[in-house]
């Protein structure tokens, strides 16, 4: 009878010793875990309602021009832009329309990380374009989503030595019988934003209506605090504009830059005449004047 009692005694005394080793390791391995960092979420800038983000390539270049004629690029070109970047694309030339559209949808994805789902339907998001919400226009926004989705940008910053390409837009789904779209952004979107982008006045860029050429200036415009000079043809090449004569474009440039002094995104302009160069007074934002101000400091 001892020995059985030892043996039980042995073999409660290593279940015991298990048991509590079990207990040891499932401790150091919750404390483990929670001393790791949380994996972070990636999610764009929470700009304010009034106006919208967008990268300061995209409105430096002539990645989304103001002409309603498209091209489709079989292979990676460059599009005009201003030093400091080089932009190519690939797909079916976009607008300030697809830009239009972007920003709402953008403006929609701040809201929570990247990757999740943003859900909408076309009528809602057609009526804050200030669209018609026919057929045909549901229709174009189904083209343009897929535009979107299809173009692959790719952005270089030169100084910095680095790259970026991805589609706009990930992916959607479409319910045909209640009109509701998913769209989901590639987490990888945040690049865009973490090296320069600007705010862009959302009033004022509805208030310059179907003007493609002063959308465009107002976006470039904006993301300077002091604008550099620009002779005529740079701007033109910048716009994506394809008006066949320089001075055909003069005259839209004029009217354009005139719009953006009616609606204050600028306090003047001028062109000159021998140089052709533009010279814009811009009214420079609060972070602007914050930047300008530590500039001006000896």
């Amino acid at each position: 009878m001892a020995t059985k009692r030892t043996t039980e005694e042995i073999i409660a005394g290593a279940k015991a010793r298990a048991d509590a080793a079990v207990k040891r390791t499932s401790a150091a391995a919750k404390k483990a875990v929670a001393k790791a960092p949380a994996a972070k979420q990636l999610s764009l800038p929470m700009w304010p309602d009034a106006v919208r983000g967008v990268p300061n390539a995209f409105i430096r270049s002539a990645l989304f021009s103001v002409s309603n004629t498209r091209k489709t690029y079989g292979k990676r070109t460059i599009i005009a832009s201003v030093d400091g970047y080089v932009v190519r694309f690939l797909g079916t030339s976009f607008n300030q329309t697809d830009l239009d559209l972007w920003m709402v949808l953008t403006h929609l994805a701040r809201l929570q990380p990247l990757g999740t789902k943003v859900e909408f339907s076309a009528h809602s998001l057609l009526k804050e374009l200030g669209r018609g919400t026919s057929g045909k226009e549901h229709a174009d926004l189904a083209e343009q989503l897929t535009r979107l989705i299809g173009g692959v940008v790719e952005i270089t910053w030169t100084k910095e030595k680095k790259a970026f390409a991805e589609a706009l837009l990930s992916s959607y789904v479409r319910d045909d019988e209640t009109g509701r779209y998913v769209v989901t952004f590639s987490p990888k979107m945040s690049k865009l934003f973490d090296s320069d982008y600007t705010l862009i006045d959302l009033e004022q860029r509805l208030a310059l209506g179907k003007n493609n050429l002063a959308k465009a200036l107002l976006d470039m415009y904006a993301s300077h605090a002091q604008p550099f000079p620009y002779k005529v043809q740079t701007l033109m090449d910048m716009c994506g504009s394809t008006t066949k004569r320089l001075s055909d474009f003069r005259t839209k440039l004029r009217a354009a830059l005139a719009q953006l002094v009616e609606v204050g995104a600028i306090k003047s302009w001028t062109i000159d005449s021998k140089t052709d160069l533009v010279t814009v007074a811009n009214i420079p934002s609060r972070t602007q004047n914050k930047h300008l101000s530590k500039v001006k400091k000896p």
